[in-house]
């Protein structure tokens, strides 16, 4: 039975689009830190606010505040699956992150408990990626036997965020008292003990966006064929940076290849000789004779050098064969005297 034939182009098609699934992984890392990142400090927000001194009313309100992204995102998220559709999933999702980004910072600048409710639940109204995001990996993956692969890697990239965004909110909140040697007092960050860490989600969202924007492919059936800037821009991105890196790498090849001509040419020179010409034309030095010519063989040459030479040449040529002799023995001087004692002892004992 004869095997099918091996396609490159099949091969690249069932392949697992590993680069597709990095990307869109940086574009789903940005909410769990952003969902997460306010879990350490957002107890002692509420209390900054002033509300109340009860501690059941604080928890209270915090709960509010964290649950207002999940809510909103929960109401919102069939509206953004319809403009997928109808737009695009790549669109939607730099949607989803500029909203989580733009919430990042305005929960960052709260000073009160509606700014903050407003600013969590702005976020979660913005960024509809759970479900537009699912889609786009269903999409995005062809084969099946790749499905359970691709599907394990959101759950890994949420639990990643959380552990990030959770670690960056308690260690960078409320700097000034913290971290007093490198954040002093009446600054901003004083004003806003929580804009530090808003601030650093922002650029984490930030580059998630660029991410996207640059690298992300469009999944949906009508949209793939319309033209992408961002997807343009970063081929040519790549490009720039593949030339950079291979440009010091040709150039010291190139700087090899000339040196070792010229060390390739200075050996062919024999050592008798020079020459100051361009052309290959060797010229003796100080009028003294070309060295004598060896040769193992025999030469019509009558004179004596020549004799003398034809000679040495012929005592080599007999030394040589000497040697291969030597190296080559026979198959008689390999049983010897103990070889031939041990097999007649074998022998007897078989």
């Amino acid at each position: 039975m004869a095997l099918p034939a091996y396609s490159p182009a099949q091969h690249a098609q069932q392949s697992f689009p590993l680069r597709q699934m990095v990307v869109l992984g940086l574009c789903r890392i940005c909410e769990p830190i952003a969902f997460m990142s306010i879990f350490p400090y957002i107890y002692y927000m509420i209390e900054s606010f002033n509300i109340t001194n009860d501690g059941k009313q604080i928890a209270l309100y915090a709960g509010l505040v964290t649950s207002a992204f999940a809510f909103a995102e929960c109401l919102a998220g069939p509206f953004w699956g319809r403009l997928s559709d109808k737009y695009g999933r790549k669109p939607i999702l730099l949607t989803g992150i500029a909203g989580t980004g733009i919430s990042m910072l305005a929960f960052g600048f709260a000073r009160d408990l509606p700014t903050a409710l407003i600013a969590r639940a702005l976020g979660g109204i913005l960024n509809g990626n759970i479900g537009v995001l699912q889609t786009t990996v269903a999409e995005v993956i062809t084969v099946e036997a790749h499905q359970a692969r691709a599907y394990a890697i959101m759950p890994f990239v949420w639990c990643l965020g959380s552990i990030i965004g959770s670690a960056m909110g308690g260690a960078l909140a409320d700097p000034v008292r913290n971290y007093p040697t490198m954040f002093s007092q009446h600054t901003i960050f004083e004003r806003y003990p929580y804009l530090l860490t808003n601030l650093v989600c922002a650029a984490a969202v930030a580059f998630s966006m660029t991410v996207g924007f640059l690298f992300l492919e469009e999944t949906h059936e009508d949209k793939k064929e319309r033209r992408d800037v961002g997807l343009e821009l970063g081929a040519w991105i790549i490009r720039r940076f593949k030339r950079a890196a291979t440009a010091p790498l040709s150039a010291r090849k190139g700087n090899y290849s000339d040196e070792s001509y010229t060390l390739v040419r200075d050996d062919d020179l024999p050592p008798d000789y020079s020459s100051t010409a361009s052309s290959p034309a060797l010229a003796p030095v100080s009028g003294l004779p070309p060295p004598a010519y060896r040769s193992i063989e025999g030469s019509p040459r009558t004179s004596e050098a020549d004799g003398n030479n034809m000679v040495t040449g012929e005592a080599e040529a007999d030394f040589l064969e000497e040697q291969r002799g030597a190296r080559e023995p026979g198959l008689s001087s390999a049983f010897t005297r103990q070889v031939i004692y041990n097999i007649v002892g074998f022998g007897i004992l078989a």
